[in-house]
């Protein structure tokens, strides 16, 4: 399917050539799609069918770590354009972002919460708004996905269509500003009630988006550097396994008169990220600001917080280059898109792979345990069975005989009794986390021993608390055998499919 998938993209691409050459007067190169469309297409079409036809089927066999909702809603399609999503603390200049993003005043900014939804800002030929309801309700916008999550958050989506944007090629999602409710208490690293004052889960649809973003860019307030519990906990659940994606910035740097109080709010980001970021060394953290005369009709300007003319940012010059390089990495997102789109199957494999592989270890050892205790009880009954019979049978033993049978049944039942908690036991232990971590190690010994952090992550991350649920909800003795066959498609395209895939979208 691939090398026929492949030859068609390759005759296209000539084809369109030899139209060019044969009539280039007849035909204008913009009616026609960029070559790199093409792959782009043909990239989405495979990785969309592998998904569908090989992880999709596997997942749900075995309750594995995939997303329901995009296995149960195959004909949903995903967001039409490349897409770059918005997070962090409120306040901490997303909005602002935004604006100056696009050269024109789309959302509105203020230093208190000026906007409780998740706003798409899409290009058009026309300045038009559309309401939750309507845009989720369209299965063609990319959107509808996200009805699963309940009226309370449909109504807080909406999508803000504008004209002459200075970046026609993608779409913004803003999303709603990160704070710590007065219900949820003054303790920043409590994550269990970040979601109650919402109405909707917050972190599940979070999720929802960075999955299918492109870039992602999670703002930090310089008085607010990492201390909410809603970002600590955005960064441990919803962007787990997104770090390739993800742009972490210390925003508004620009408030700072000395270098004293800009290091002092750097190392407290530092510090308070190293608490959920389980790596030796940090990711990288752009610090930055937007120009105050270029915010088109920002009006949260920091003169008014009397602050003196001259600030850090006249002082640092690399601010201003920190912030081209997030404004290129965001342009970089119809680039990306297809990258994504790979990697996102390459990720999504090999934690589908790991978990049916130490599925089915937990599977054959609580089976081997089930039987060698059957086994038993049957030896049991025969042999004692057998002896009666044989003295029964010699007539002069016979009620020696009558009561060796009595006693074997007895001694089966208790055998039988025994062996239901010794199946309990290996039930208990198979689906415990030092189980699963035994298990894991068995099956990936090599991995393990040539240094394969990514799949350590994956485990602990991603794959060993699905994976002690649908043993628990399915039970060890009822997850399906994995076939060799299931197991050769999981591992073609992890060492094939996207081998071929990288080549084609970045052939030099």
């Amino acid at each position: 399917m691939f090398n026929i998938a492949l030859s068609t993209t390759h005759h296209l691409i000539k084809n369109q050539r030899r139209c060019l050459l044969r009539r280039p007067f007849s035909i204008s190169p913009s009616s026609l799609p960029p070559l790199s469309d093409l792959i782009a297409k043909e990239i989405t079409i495979k990785t969309q069918a592998l998904t569908d036809t090989v992880l999709t089927p596997i997942n749900k066999l075995f309750l594995g770590p995939l997303p329901r909702d995009a296995n149960q809603e195959n004909s949903v399609a995903n967001p039409p354009m490349p897409l770059v999503f918005l997070l962090g603390n409120h306040s901490s200049g997303k909005s602002t972002f935004v604006n100056y993003l696009h050269g024109r005043k789309i959302q509105t900014t203020g230093v208190a919460p000026t906007d409780d939804a998740f706003t798409i800002i899409a290009p058009g030929n026309r300045d038009s708004d559309q309401d939750g309801p309507a845009l989720i309700g369209n299965p063609s916008s990319g959107f509808s996905g996200l009805r699963a999550f309940g009226p309370n958050l449909v109504n807080h989506v909406n999508l803000k269509v504008r004209e002459d944007l200075a970046m026609s090629d993608i779409m913004l999602v803003d999303s709603p500003g990160m704070i710590d409710s007065p219900a949820n208490g003054s303790n920043p690293w409590d994550f269990g009630t970040t979601n109650r004052d919402r109405g909707y889960d917050f972190q599940a649809v979070t999720r929802w988006f960075a999955e299918r973003a492109d870039v992602i860019c999670l703002f930090f307030d310089p008085d607010k550097p990492g201390t909410t519990g809603e970002t600590l906990a955005t960064l441990t659940k919803s962007l787990a396994g997104l770090d390739h994606k993800l742009l972490i910035i210390l925003n508004k740097v620009d408030q700072f008169e000395r270098i004293h109080d800009f290091a002092r709010s750097y190392g407290s980001l530092c510090w308070n990220l190293s608490k959920v970021i389980p790596r030796k060394d940090l990711p990288r953290i752009y610090t930055m600001c937007i120009p105050q005369n270029k915010q088109t009709g920002d009006d949260s300007n920091n003169s008014s917080n009397g602050m003196s003319s001259k600030s850090l940012v006249d002082i640092l010059d690399d601010l201003e280059l920190q912030r081209e390089e997030v404004i290129n990495e965001v342009k970089k997102a119809p680039h990306r898109r297809v990258d994504n789109l790979i990697t996102t199957l390459y990720d999504s494999t090999r934690m589908l792979r790991t978990h049916v592989v130490v599925a089915e270890a937990a599977r054959a050892a609580h089976h081997s345990v089930v039987w060698k205790t059957r086994i038993q009880s049957s030896a049991i009954l025969i042999v004692g069975q057998a002896a009666s019979f044989g003295l029964i049978s010699t007539g002069a033993l016979f009620e020696f005989g009558i009561g060796l049978s009595a006693l074997s049944v007895l001694a089966t039942a208790v055998s039988a009794w025994d062996g239901q908690r010794v199946q309990e036991k290996s039930k208990n232990a198979v689906t415990s986390i030092d189980g699963l971590n035994n298990l894991f190690r068995e099956t990936h010994v090599m991995n393990i021993a040539e240094g394969d952090e990514f799949l350590e992550a994956l485990w602990e991350r991603r794959v060993r608390t699905q994976l002690e649920l649908a043993l628990k909800t399915l039970g060890p003795e009822n997850i399906p055998t994995l076939t060799s066959s299931d197991l050769q498609s999981l591992d073609d395209i992890v060492n094939k499919e996207c081998s071929q895939l990288r080549k084609i979208s970045n052939p030099l």
